[in-house]
């Protein structure tokens, strides 16, 4: 079994999150077991307000240091500017101990501004290409659906994550 944790950021768009979510539980169904446990972290276990009509109550917070096998970061609206003083120093812990990273739609900025990104392809939604490309020029970004580089999956958002989870399961 992998457990795989989905760290939504306030403004999350609920597209993504389904696409990345739904396909393990889809796994799990048709396998008839447990294959992906999906837990959701937060700095905190308040509800996380998506960018629609719907929010994520956290199974786990920070401070609980849940055992992880992947980590995906589901970001929107303004990634950049989200005030990270807990986010940043969690994501670097758990890579260093060996979680794979993930980042979808503006996600993938949150990996970025921790210094998680170095040295591997990426890609992120193209909402947000531009500005990541001006702001961190030494970034390997790609602008396609989806980028498996070793420990490090980037997804562009909105029903790429489906075929993201989906190369991930195969």
């Amino acid at each position: 079994m992998y457990r795989f944790g989905i760290l939504p950021i306030p403004g999350f768009a609920l597209m993504s999150h389904a696409a990345t979510t739904e396909p393990l539980r889809a796994a799990n169904l048709l396998a008839g077991r447990v294959l992906y446990d999906v837990i959701h972290v937060a700095p905190t276990r308040a509800l996380v307000q998506s960018s629609g009509a719907a929010s994520v109550t956290p199974g786990a917070c920070f401070a609980d240091e849940p055992s992880l096998d992947y980590l995906f970061v589901i970001a929107g609206g303004d990634p950049a500017g989200y005030p990270d003083r807990a986010v940043t120093p969690w994501l670097v812990r758990q890579a260093r101990g060996g979680v794979v990273m993930g980042g979808v739609s503006g996600g993938p900025i949150m990996l970025a501004r921790a210094g998680l990104m170095r040295g591997r392809r990426m890609t992120v939604h193209w909402e947000y290409a531009a500005a990541l490309a001006e702001v961190s020029p030494d970034l390997r970004l790609e602008r396609t659906l989806f980028v498996m580089d070793r420990d490090r999956i980037t997804c562009a958002g909105g029903t790429a994550p489906m075929d993201m989870m989906h190369a991930l399961i195969a």
